[in-house]
């Protein structure tokens, strides 16, 4: 059965805008030449398109205007400070590692994020996908500095179970913009320092199964700990 999985990386939205758009495309070429380096699903990418074979077309990986392009046609003169484009790998069945990469950053009112629809995708094809997801989270930090949470955890713990409602949850696996202390998180499986940016943190060894208890309450514990510490954003800010 296919597991869905939000896996989200969030910017702060005021830093993100302040970061001309040609940078922030460069930084994304150099992201998508990364995620080939991490796992061979993650080496090709298609801009979306009209149609299937359209898109098979226009492979980024051989020319990176398609994606400067497409950035260009997205362009809004009401919301200047907004740059999105999406892209896919080429696969449909998620079951085998189909997944899509949406690209959204301004400031206005809704969340400004990378995001991969859908993660569970990831989860489904890789079967030690621990490491992988690390990796990516590791190479979007050191690329962005503007991001201010990473999380990958299933959708509906994500959206709608997490202890706090109206807040960010770590999920399975997260990056937390703060140093944090092994000894504040006994519950959580590793903490990763990520030098000069924050850590990650993996809350559980396996990947997490919203409809275990122990699972569930691991992320809380953590959760609950990150609130104390001022750690944890609110979800739409």
């Amino acid at each position: 059965m296919f597991r869905k999985f939000s896996f989200v990386l969030r910017f702060d939205k005021q830093k993100i805008s302040a970061v001309p758009h040609e940078e922030q495309l460069e930084r994304a070429e150099r992201f998508f030449q990364g995620l080939g380096e991490i796992h061979p699903l993650l080496q090709d990418w298609y801009l979306q398109a009209g149609s299937r074979e359209e898109s098979l077309r226009k492979r980024i990986n051989d020319d990176f205007e398609y994606l400067r392009e497409e950035a260009r046609s997205n362009h809004n003169d009401d919301f200047p400070t907004k740059l999105q484009f999406s892209v896919w790998n080429g696969l449909d069945d998620p079951l085998k590692g189909g997944l899509a990469f949406h690209y959204n950053a301004h400031d206005l009112d809704s969340v400004a994020s990378m995001r991969f629809e859908d993660g569970g995708a990831l989860v489904a094809a890789i079967p030690d996908v621990k490491p992988i997801v690390i990796r990516v989270i590791q190479l979007a930090v050191e690329l962005w500095p503007e991001l201010d949470w990473c999380v990958l955890a299933p959708k509906d713990h994500y959206l709608r179970t997490k202890v706090f409602k109206d807040r960010q949850t770590v999920g399975w696996v997260g990056f937390c913009p703060h140093v944090l202390r092994a000894g504040d998180f006994p519950s959580a499986d590793q903490l990763i320092d990520i030098p000069k940016r924050g850590t990650l943190i993996v809350s559980c060894p396996q990947v997490m199964d919203e409809g275990k208890r122990a699972d569930v309450q691991r992320v809380a514990e953590i959760d609950i700990k990150l609130v104390e510490l001022g750690y944890l954003p609110l979800f739409m800010n």
